[in-house]
């Protein structure tokens, strides 16, 4: 119902608006045209500020939500850096408890060894001494 109002409001020609221009000037009277040209003007001019004010608030949401989806995509990048230095730094931890404390040459090798057979300086068992 409202849109056929506005076309027929958009489709003035010149004559019906001088007209509509004669009725104002009989109805109200020349002496309260400027104020009411006034008035129209300051209303014009608060509506055209209270859009644009809208339209700030709107961009300023806008940006707020655009800056909330960077941070969740920085936090989102932040927690996979961490993961991955702490993946590291287990990684590294584990090294120097390898390199600190040596398996047994038995767990290394899987079998039994007996150290005076490996050792040069202990004679074979045929040449040991009883005492």
């Amino acid at each position: 119902m409202h849109t056929p109002f506005v076309i027929l409001f958009l489709n003035l020609g010149g004559g019906e608006i001088f007209l509509v221009v004669i009725v104002i000037l009989m109805f109200f009277g020349p002496d309260k045209l400027p104020e009411m040209a006034r008035a129209l003007g300051k209303g014009m001019r608060e509506m055209k500020n209270a859009t644009a004010e809208i339209q700030r608030e709107i961009e300023k949401g806008a940006v707020e939500i655009q800056r909330d989806m960077n941070l969740g995509q920085e936090m989102t990048e932040l927690k996979e850096a961490t993961d991955k230095i702490t993946a590291r730094l287990q990684e590294g931890l584990s090294d120097l408890e390898e390199h600190h404390n040596p398996k047994p040459a038995e767990e290394i090798t899987g079998t039994d060894t007996d150290p005076e057979k490996d050792n040069p300086l202990v004679p074979p068992s045929s040449v040991k001494r009883e005492s």
